[in-house]
C-alpha cells in the first residue's frame, strides 16, 4: 500500500533542503487566500484550504505550482531583503571579484580573467599542483586562517570598513539589512545602480584572502579577484571555523536538466551557508 504522505512529500525542498523564500512566499499567498475566503463568508472552505495549504507547505516545501522557479527571484528583487537566504541562492554568491560594477558597461575594465588569476596564484606558490587538481600551499593556508580569525569577529560594520579600504573609491560599500532590520550582507554599489551583495562567510573568506595576498601579489585587481577561486579550496568555515562538506542538494530556484545531476556545493552545515559551487 502506498503511503500518501510519502507520495506528496518533496524531500529536495524540505528538511535541511527547505528554502525559506518558498516557504514564506507560499505562507503569505495562503494567508491572503484564506483571508479572502473568510471575508466572503466561506469560512468552512477557508478552514479546509488553510489545513490543506499548511500540510502541503510542510510536506512539499510549497503549495503554489512552480514556486521553486519564481520565489527566490521574487524575494531577491525586494529592496529590503525579505528573507534570509544566506549563500544558498540559485547561483553562486557575489564576490569581491565583481568590483567591475564600478565601471561603465561599455568601457574596458581592468577585471582580470580567471586564467590570469589562477596563473598569478601558481606563480607565487599560493596554490600548487596536486595531481590533476590544485591545492593550497600550507603556509598560505595558515596565514589565510589567521586573517579569517581576525575578521570573523568584526561584524558586518567592520567587514564593510575592510571592504571599503580594499576596493576602488568609486565603489560605495554598505551593510545590507533584512526585513527585520538586522545586518545580513555586505553590499557593493557602483555607477548606474549596479550592485553585488554577499553574506558574512563569503566576506570573511575573500577579504582575508585579499589581505593574505598583499605580501605575495602586487596587482590589487588580482588580489580582489582571487577570493572566489580560493573559496573552492576552503577546509574550514570562515564564519564559525566548523567543518565543511560537499553536497549535491538542490536549492529552490535552481533547475537541473533531466538526466543531469545538481552541481556539487561546498557548504557549512552548521551555518547553513554555501561557500562555493563547483561547475
Amino acid at each position: 500500500m502506498i503511503d500518501t504522505t510519502e507520495w506528496i512529500r518533496r524531500p529536495e525542498y524540505t528538511g535541511d533542503n527547505r528554502c525559506w523564500p518558498c516557504t514564506v512566499t507560499n505562507g503569505v499567498l495562503l494567508t491572503i487566500g484564506v483571508g479572502v475566503l473568510t471575508i466572503a463568508g466561506r469560512r468552512t472552505v477557508a478552514a479546509a484550504v488553510a489545513v490543506i495549504g499548511i500540510v502541503a507547505i510542510w510536506l512539499r516545501g510549497y503549495l503554489v505550482p512552480y514556486t521553486p522557479r519564481f520565489a527566490p527571484r521574487l524575494v531577491t528583487a525586494l529592496p529590503f531583503g525579505f528573507v534570509d537566504h544566506g549563500d544558498h541562492t540559485g547561483r553562486d554568491a557575489g564576490s569581491l571579484s565583481d568590483t567591475g560594477i564600478a565601471t561603465d558597461e561599455t568601457a574596458e575594465t581592468d577585471v582580470p580573467t580567471g586564467e590570469a588569476v589562477v596563473t598569478a596564484l601558481l606563480e607565487v606558490g599560493v596554490v600548487v599542483p596536486a595531481g590533476e587538481e590544485l591545492a593550497l600551499d600550507e603556509s598560505f593556508r595558515d596565514e589565510w586562517h589567521r586573517k579569517m580569525a581576525r575578521l570573523r569577529d568584526l561584524g558586518f560594520a567592520g567587514l564593510a570598513a575592510e571592504a571599503n579600504d580594499l576596493t576602488d573609491p568609486s565603489i560605495d560599500v554598505r551593510v545590507g539589512r533584512d526585513w527585520r532590520g538586522r545586518d545580513s550582507a555586505i553590499r557593493l554599489e557602483g555607477d548606474g545602480g549596479r550592485s553585488v551583495s554577499f553574506g558574512e562567510a563569503v566576506a570573511v573568506a575573500e577579504l582575508a584572502a585579499a589581505r593574505a595576498l598583499e605580501s605575495r601579489i602586487d596587482d590589487e585587481a588580482i588580489r580582489l579577484a582571487a577570493g572566489r577561486p580560493l573559496r573552492s579550496l576552503l577546509d574550514r568555515c570562515p564564519r564559525c571555523d566548523g567543518d565543511l562538506t560537499v553536497s549535491r542538494s538542490t536549492c529552490c530556484g535552481e533547475v537541473t536538466p533531466i538526466g543531469s545531476t545538481p552541481a556539487e556545493r561546498l557548504i557549512c552545515p552548521d551555518c547553513d551557508v554555501r561557500l562555493f559551487t563547483y561547475d
